[in-house]
């Protein structure tokens, strides 16, 4: 057992762990009716509109706009917040592409700013970022844990700026006792395989409390028409003969993703959201005391952690190994364990090659932007946390058993690559 399993030991964990997605199989009867009637449109059906209901009705008293999927419901938040050519939004380079990428689909340039401990914005890198084209600060609630709001939100205040919260990996998670998305102006979430729920391998949500920002999310979701007449695509246009006043995309969910967002939902309020805080809580309990592990994922009364991954930062000074060397070994055990796969997104050829859309590589030439030089950004904290960073999958499937076995893991490379 003490003989590493990438070299030729046995796994801590031998058999297949319980797979995610794992979906709500009783939503099929709702799949057949819906192809039986043939209302599968979001216009034709019903259950577009109810899944859109529902899931304000989880965070708050405001409004949600259903779209094709997380990147796209960033980029309707930007455009309904008036974001666009000229403009630079501030942004962590700790996340996946997809927020960096909606910044230049609106129009707008992003500026990374870097990280904290806590895997999310530092206020002080975004307010050291600040100038005249500022528009917009987009925070990631990484990995599920909050990001300091209280801050971000005096920051946007004392320079007028919007905030747009990614939720992507974060449904369900709390600051102060308010859910994550419902704090700034406009909160994205993501339903991807991969995330708290799904709604078919993908989908995505607005989320806002404003009513004049609700239609004009909607207007931009659904080609630019305009849905604030409160009336359906197929009777607004018998009745007038042009009925777009912008331009807009269709990023309009279908009625089977919605059907099954609707019992997603349900169960994830019922019981996988508790399952997956039950998991990432046991297993910090397991490892924060730890020797190896310097910081241990935020979650306490004001950051309320919804633990899509479980984060641990660790003191690599202790091991002979890189983290690649040590999260390989652990993946080898047959436990989840992986590096941070985005720590520093500027990295990316699109940002330091500057390829955008078009022969002009919009909008990085767009005359009315300043010349930016990714080349030149650099996020220490982002990197050292990249560098020094294990995240564990949480999963409502596993249980406290699997989370014991994580651990065990864990302390059996730690002992093979200990100084």
């Amino acid at each position: 057992m003490n003989k590493l399993a990438i070299l030729g030991g046995s796994p801590v964990i031998s058999e297949p762990l319980p797979a995610w997605p794992s979906l709500d199989l009783s939503v099929m009867a709702d799949i057949e009716a819906i192809l039986k009637t043939g209302e599968i449109n979001y216009w034709t059906g019903k259950r577009g509109m109810a899944f859109e209901k529902d899931f304000a009705a989880y965070l708050g008293n405001g409004y949600a706009v259903t779209t094709t999927n997380g990147t796209s419901a960033l980029h309707t938040a930007f455009s309904a917040l008036g974001i666009g050519s000229g403009d630079e939004v501030i942004c962590q380079s700790y996340t996946f592409i997809a927020t960096a990428f909606s910044i230049l689909q609106a129009g707008a340039l992003p500026v990374f700013a870097d990280v904290d401990h806590t895997h999310t914005l530092d206020p002080k890198s975004v307010e050291s970022k600040i100038n005249e084209k500022t528009k917009a600060i987009v925070v990631v609630h990484t990995f599920g844990v909050p990001t300091d709001m209280d801050a971000i939100m005096a920051i946007a205040r004392k320079y007028d700026l919007k905030v747009i919260e990614d939720c992507a990996q974060a449904l369900g998670a709390k600051y102060k006792g308010a859910y994550l998305g419902t704090i700034g102006d406009a909160g994205c979430f993501s339903f991807c395989q991969s995330k708290h729920i799904t709604t078919g391998g993908e989908g995505g949500a607005v989320y806002v409390n404003s009513e004049d920002l609700v239609w004009k999310c909607r207007s931009f979701r659904d080609h630019g028409y305009d849905v604030a007449k409160r009336l359906g695509l197929f009777e607004i246009s018998q009745k007038l003969p042009y009925i777009h006043t912008q331009v807009g995309f269709n990023y309009r969910m279908t009625e089977i993703q919605s059907a099954i967002g609707i019992r997603e939902l349900s169960r994830f309020k019922a019981t996988a959201l508790e399952q997956r805080i039950r998991n990432g809580r046991y297993l910090s309990v397991l490892l924060k005391e730890h020797p190896l592990v310097k910081h241990a994922p935020v979650d306490d009364e004001v950051r309320g952690n919804a633990f899509w991954w479980a984060p641990f930062v660790l003191d690599m000074s202790q091991l002979s190994c890189d983290i690649k060397t040590f999260t390989k070994a652990i993946d080898a055990e047959g436990v989840p364990g992986y590096p941070v796969p985005w720590p520093e997104v500027y990295n990316e050829d699109a940002f330091q090659k500057q390829n955008g859309f078009g022969t002009n590589n919009y909008p990085f030439n767009d005359p009315a932007h300043r010349q930016m030089d990714y080349t030149l950004t650099d996020c220490q904290a982002a990197r050292q946390l990249g560098d020094s960073s294990i995240v564990f999958h949480t999963h409502p499937v596993y249980s406290e058993q699997h989370m014991e076995k994580f651990a065990t893991a864990f302390n059996k490379v730690y002992k093979h690559y200990k100084k």
